[in-house]
């Protein structure tokens, strides 16, 4: 069995990986409407398409944020005539999303763009055999739970933050109404 000494050379390559990945993350491109989108905006975009009429609990649970982080995305998105926001008319507390003709042709250049850009990736992918496919699969799986361990471990520590400076303050209320 490998120890983590072993595994250096490919820990190092993909800590590469995730770094060059949050660095394309902030970079905006134009996909076909004259408007620059972060890749965040554009993937809630083609959420949004793909699935025509869609709630933003749904949203959120698809792309592993906040209701509160998705509403503020829409609204952006909104604003700039991507999407369309229409409360439900059996459960007014739901709120369903579209994507607007806009949205749509952003949509249609993004799945274009990734079309022409992923192409070897792809290929490379479905070249794979079965086994090895499987294998890439699983290391997918593997990957998200690790990364949602850190995700956890965040709203963890934060909760414990918050909880600590709390106490703090009213230890020193205490101490000043002691006095």
């Amino acid at each position: 069995m490998r120890n983590f000494e072993d595994m250096q050379k490919e820990l190092a390559t993909l800590s590469k990986i995730l770094e060059k990945y949050l660095r394309i993350s902030k970079m905006p491109h134009d996909f076909g409407v004259g408007e620059l989108l972060f890749p965040s905006e554009i993937h809630l975009i083609s959420t949004i398409a793909v699935q025509e009429k869609i709630s933003v609990t749904e949203l959120a649970r698809q792309h592993g944020t906040t209701k509160g982080a998705i509403s503020q995305v829409l609204g952006k998105l909104e604003k700039k005539g991507f999407v369309i926001r229409k409360t439900d008319p059996e459960k007014r507390s739901r709120v369903h999303v579209s994507v607007t003709d806009k949205g749509m042709t952003a949509h249609l250049e993004h799945y274009a763009y990734h079309s022409r850009h992923d192409a070897d990736f792809i290929a490379y992918l479905a070249a794979l055999n079965q086994n090895d496919y499987q294998c890439f699969s699983a290391l997918c799986e593997e990957m998200n739970r690790w990364m949602n361990t850190y995700l956890e471990q965040e709203t963890s520590d934060n909760a414990a933050d918050a909880e600590r400076t709390t106490k703090a303050k009213e230890q020193q209320n205490a101490e000043q109404a002691d006095k």
